[in-house]
């Protein structure tokens, strides 16, 4: 495979007449790309600069989604997989490591421990926040110990005063799973911003997308971000590389062995031209969850949970749990998906609910026996969607239908 390098070739032009479509979204869907990302990703192909070496969107995208996120040092990246493998990587995990990571979660929060030959231990989470905690990792720390990767599940900010200070007391690392977070805070405090180094994707249906794939590695540490943009870049000394070149001769700019896991021009230009809106967005899912709190709260067979004033929740998804006890019999969570599903209302269970049950993980790296609370919530949750494109009038036309379902699903002396 051949590297490309600035050539000082003019780049290939679109014609003039090149069009671009106006937003058409079907109100509902996500994700949505309106005019901005439209134009901006028509730019950049019609300006032929479509390589981070070539064009400025890249490092323009690194920068300000960094100081979006309350970091001094963005690496974008080609998808949220590798963000967390490279994560994990400047931190020094390898063979014979352990990495802590939560039951309930996406196989990706496991598999970077694997890529680099550690081992993920799962543990179990929090029922509400559907997050690990301090104590649940204490379960699970050893002497091989050397990361925690906390995932904010769907929004919700995992705890980390908490965890940074268990992390401190025994020396180990942070990485920040934010996939599903854009734009969570924890007091005041973006996520992101809190862990030694942060993990974000921008896959396709993601809070905020750079259109269908795309990463980005966040820190607040020179090293670590140095170290990060050059194992992505092969291994590219970051310094030699942005250094005038001298002369015509060759440039010896690798110092180590890297990958090529660089985020592409058009995926970088439509995240920068989307993440001006982010703000709204979020203001339109914390409605929309809002709703749906209020209106299915109060139902006996479910079981809604309420975030601490701290904690501004992104939503990626809204989550509540079907309470078995209030069941009629013949009804549990896959026969209430399955009614709602025959009425229109879009819904799921969500995250997986017990990774380490994946044929992936070998017998001997499971749990000896099911962790209570992510067994629970992985037989209980319902994930409704709240993307912006959805008004108010859609949260309550669907609370109606989950109303009457669950009205029929549950015993009669709980209604």
């Amino acid at each position: 495979m051949t590297e490309s390098t600035p050539t000082g070739l003019a780049p290939a032009r679109l014609p003039a007449q090149a069009v671009v479509p106006q937003e058409s979204a079907v109100r509902g869907t996500w994700p949505v790309f309106g005019h901005a990302e439209v134009a901006a990703a028509v730019e950049v192909l019609g300006s032929g600069a479509v390589n981070y070496w070539t064009g400025t969107q890249g490092r323009r995208f690194e920068e300000e989604f960094a100081a979006a996120v309350g970091c001094e040092y963005g690496v974008a990246v080609s998808n949220g997989t590798i963000a967390l493998e490279i994560a994990l990587r400047v931190l020094g995990v390898g063979p014979g490591d352990e990495v802590i990571v939560p039951s309930r979660t996406f196989i990706a929060s496991a598999s970077c421990a694997v890529a680099l030959g550690a081992r993920p231990v799962v543990v179990d989470v929090d029922p509400d926040s559907q997050n690990l905690t301090a104590r649940t990792v204490l379960a699970g720390l050893t002497a091989r110990t050397k990361a925690i990767v906390a995932v904010h599940l769907a929004g919700w900010p995992a705890e980390m005063r908490s965890l940074l200070e268990l992390a401190r007391e025994h020396g180990i690392a942070v990485v920040e799973d934010c996939a599903q977070a854009h734009g969570a805070r924890l007091c005041g405090r973006p996520v992101g911003s809190w862990g030694d180094v942060a993990a974000w994707s921008f896959c396709q249906d993601k809070i905020l997308t750079t259109a269908g794939e795309g990463g980005m590695i966040t820190t607040r540490n020179p090293a670590l971000y140095q170290a990060a943009w050059s194992y992505k870049d092969h291994g590219k000394n970051w310094s030699k590389a942005h250094e005038p070149a001298q002369g015509t001769g060759f440039r010896w700019l690798h110092d180590s062995f890297g990958t090529n896991a660089r985020m592409h021009e058009i995926a970088a230009a439509v995240g920068r031209a989307a993440l001006p809106r982010l703000p709204a967005d979020l203001a339109a899912r914390r409605r929309n969850a809002a709703i749906l709190a209020e209106r299915l709260g109060h139902l006996p067979a479910l079981r809604t949970t309420t975030p601490p004033p701290w904690v501004e929740h992104a939503y990626y998804r809204w989550y509540a749990f079907v309470r078995p006890e209030y069941l009629r019999d013949g009804w549990d969570r896959d026969r209430i998906l399955a009614a709602l599903a025959a009425v229109g209302v879009p819904c799921s269970v969500g995250s997986c609910g017990e990774v380490y049950r994946e044929e992936a993980f070998p017998v001997e790296w499971r749990p000896a026996r099911a962790l209570p609370a992510a067994a629970d919530l992985a037989r209980t949750s319902l994930a409704f969607l709240v993307h912006p494109t959805l008004e108010p009038a859609d949260m309550h036309h669907w609370a109606d239908l989950v109303t009457d379902v669950l009205a029929e699903a549950t015993i009669d002396q709980a209604v």
